[in-house]
Formats: C-alpha cells, structure tokens, sequence
C-alpha cells in the first residue's frame, strides 16, 4: 500500500504540532534533563529535538527532500549490489524493498508505524525519536557515550560534550529490565571494542559487526553482552531496519527519564 503524499504531511503535521507542549515547557526550563548521577554502565540515552523532522542518518541536519534523495540513491546502490550477492534476503524481501518508498520507509522506521496502516503506531507515543546511544560510567564517575553516527561511525566521547553539542534538545533515558547492574554494564566493553568501525545503514544483519547505525549497535552489543534479544526476536537477519522508536518502547526498556507524556494536550 503507498502512502499517499496528503496522507504523510497530515500525519507530519500532527508529530509537529504535538510536541509544541514539549517544546515550551523545555524553553521554559520546565523539562529537566536526565539526573547524570542516575546513569550506569549499560543504559541508553536517546535524543530528540522537539517539534522538528529527525533524519534518519543520526548527526545529520539534513532536509527531508534531501534524504529522500540520498536515500533512494543509496536504496538503488544496495538493490544493485543485492544482483550479484543477495545474501539471505529472499526475492519477495528484496522485492519488497524495491517498491519501498521514502516516505513509506520513513513511516516505519522513525515512527515504529504498523506496515499498510496509515496513522496506526505498533507501541508508545507520536514522538519520533531517531537516534540512541550507549551510557558508559568510568572509574571517576564521569559519564560517556559510545554511538555510531553517519560520516564517523562509532565514537566515544564524554557525555558533557555530547549534550553541549545538541543544544535545544531533550533526552530519553531508559536501561534494561530484570539484570542486575554488573551484568547490564558488560554491554559497555562490547561497545568499546567497535569505536572507530564504519557506519553503514545498509547492513540488515543485526549480528553482523562490520557496520552499524544507532541501534543496531544496541542490539548488537545487548545481544553479545548478556544473551539478549532487545526487541524479543533473536533472529539478527532482518528485512528491515531496527529503529531507535523500537528501542525505546520496547517491553525489555524501562524508561527512567521519559518526556513523552508532555505532548499530550
């Protein structure tokens, strides 16, 4: 089913001027950031800006006419490459991506939107969120993140630069359920051991540590660290991209500093 262009500005309108409450009460100084002394080894950090289009391509601030340019020139190139070696995608997947649309993708990945249902989202808020990153706590205290970002691909730097450098943005904070500190932080060694490797948003192998984005990196290094499957399926060969939205509501999170309720009303 294609999304028709009415139907995706209305649906974009709405994830606009939804978050307009959370976009003032942050101007106001009324939407605190996470509690740094809260943060342990192992925790997710995701950041949003309110009311404003979120690339997909994490550290970018690109346009959405630009993206959808750059995506289906890379959409084309990845199709390209699929002719000599396909890999474990199946012809009706690759198919499938075929005739995916842009804004189609962009339903499903950045709004966690059920596929053919228009306007209908499988868990959690309006909130478009498009980017996550992973808490490390050295043996000062200080806190780091390690995330991939497209152009760089997996850094690691102190958590107060990072933050500095999103000004007007507000932050999710959120650690895996039922494991017990020590565990959760192993995730963190996992995640260190791939800083410096590329970013590649092309790479639908969740266990394939050749290249991320964002979230792979979570699933990647949850799953290598304590056995986990985030989101349920520990099948790591997918057809489609793991979103950070998936991330966030996901029945494993649980999401200790959560500014979603304020676009409500």
């Amino acid at each position: 089913m294609t999304v028709s262009r009415r139907t995706f500005v209305k649906a974009l309108s709405a994830l606009i001027l939804g978050p307009m409450t959370l976009r003032v009460a942050y101007e106001s100084g009324g939407l605190p950031l996470p509690n740094k002394s809260t943060f342990q080894s192992g925790d997710m950090i995701w950041p949003k800006k309110p009311g404003s289009y979120v690339p997909y391509r994490s550290g970018e601030n690109s346009s959405f006419e630009e993206e959808q340019k750059r995506w289906s020139i890379e959409r084309d190139k990845f199709l390209g490459s699929l002719k000599s070696n396909p890999g474990y995608l199946t012809s009706s997947q690759v198919h499938e991506l075929r005739g995916l649309s842009y804004r189609e993708f962009y339903a499903r990945y950045a709004g966690n939107r059920k596929p053919n249902v228009p306007g209908t989202y499988s868990s959690g808020s309006g909130i478009y969120v498009g980017h996550v990153g992973i808490l490390e706590i050295d043996s000062s205290g200080t806190p780091w993140v390690i995330e991939a970002l497209w152009g760089r691909g997996v850094l690691r730097h102190p958590y107060d630069d990072w933050i500095k450098a999103r000004p007007g943005e507000i932050v999710w904070h959120g650690r895996v359920r039922d494991i017990e500190r020590e565990r959760r932080a192993r995730i963190v060694p996992v995640a260190k051991n791939y800083v410096g490797l590329p970013y590649d948003f092309w790479n639908f192998d969740l266990n394939d540590d050749a290249g991320f984005y964002c979230s792979k990196l979570v699933w990647l290094c949850s799953f290598r660290a304590l056995g986990l499957a985030i989101d349920g399926n520990p099948d790591p060969r997918r057809a489609f991209w793991f979103s950070p939205k998936q991330l966030l509501y996901a029945k494993t999170i649980a999401r200790l500093h959560d500014p979603g309720p304020y676009t409500n009303g």
